[in-house]
């Protein structure tokens, strides 16, 4: 069935695919890497009037593809013109939502912050990660991680401890990611950027080294973030620190974090460093915060 080769597609690209395609309507269904109930992903498969054909994305991640049943040899011009057609109005629709769901999440944001205070330096996630809690700031037991892009607030990331004692980082729903940033020690006119992942690896670079510190989040933003570095500040030294994903490469054969890494280190001429892991250091430590920590107590 062309549903059935539709879903294939999406497993494969996205990791993911909803039970059931409502033709010709956006279905939306969890991005796997997110809470339960994140609807993060989105589809729509057309069926009417033209060569079945379709679309996919991620939210989150903003990524996005098109798919066509048999390949875009299969299409006649004219079907290709209509499916064209039903691509670009699925798009402002798409674009609209976005503007919408976005512009929800600004506000959110803002919301928690006036409602938050400045982190405690004793928090136990900043204890654990032997880091300072910086420009974090608080709300209860929940840290609150700024994200901003084109210079205003525009996502948070949340950092609390579920009721199973593990430790959850979330994001805003519907929030802007791509391109978006935690930052420290950022000025008008740094003469060095360092670019990474996650906001506790940003702060133990930034401890090290004084200079400002971008946080891309994820290894997917890491060349958006990059780029935007190099274009705000041409002369700046950019170095992108690399996460090692040494076991996902093990079993899935792609280290992510170090592929995205050298990618965005490539666009924007920049250097590219990883951590240098000591002989016995354990396969699951992955940055330069598991790093700095492993090298000053031994374990985590």
């Amino acid at each position: 069935m062309v549903e059935d080769q539709f879903k294939a597609a999406m497993l494969k690209d996205l990791g993911a695919a909803p039970n059931h395609v409502n033709p010709s309507k956006i279905t939306r269904f969890d991005d796997p890497k997110g809470k339960r109930g994140n609807n993060a992903c989105y589809c729509q498969l057309f069926l009417d009037d033209c060569h079945p054909a379709g679309y996919f994305g991620n939210w989150r991640t903003g990524h996005y593809q098109t798919w066509i049943c048999g390949g875009k040899p299969s299409m006649t011009r004219s079907e290709r013109k209509l499916f064209d057609q039903k691509l670009a109005e699925a798009k402002r629709q798409r674009e609209q939502e976005t503007r919408q769901r976005q512009q929800a999440a600004r506000e959110k944001a803002f919301k928690l912050i006036s409602r938050a205070t400045p982190a405690d330096p004793q928090h136990p996630y900043l204890v654990n990660k032997q880091v300072g809690a910086h420009d974090l700031m608080q709300l209860g037991n929940t840290l609150l991680v700024p994200l901003f892009a084109d210079d205003q607030l525009v996502n948070l990331q949340r950092i609390y401890r579920d009721e199973s004692g593990q430790i959850q980082k979330r994001f805003l729903s519907g929030g802007r990611m791509a391109g978006a940033f935690a930052f420290m020690g950022l000025c008008d006119a740094p003469t060095a950027v360092y670019i990474c992942e996650g906001w506790a690896t940003g702060a133990t670079i930034y401890e090290d080294t004084g200079q400002a510190v971008l946080c891309a989040m994820n290894a997917n933003n890491l060349k958006a973030v990059a780029t935007f570095a190099r274009n705000r500040w041409p002369s700046a030294a950019l170095t992108v620190c690399a996460d090692d994903d040494r076991l996902l490469a093990q079993r899935e054969g792609i280290n992510v974090g170090m592929v995205k890494a050298r990618e965005a280190a490539i666009a924007t001429d920049a250097l590219l460093v990883a951590p240098d892991w000591p002989i016995g250091a354990p396969e699951h430590l992955t940055d330069f915060n598991d790093l700095a920590n492993w090298m000053n107590g031994g374990s985590l």
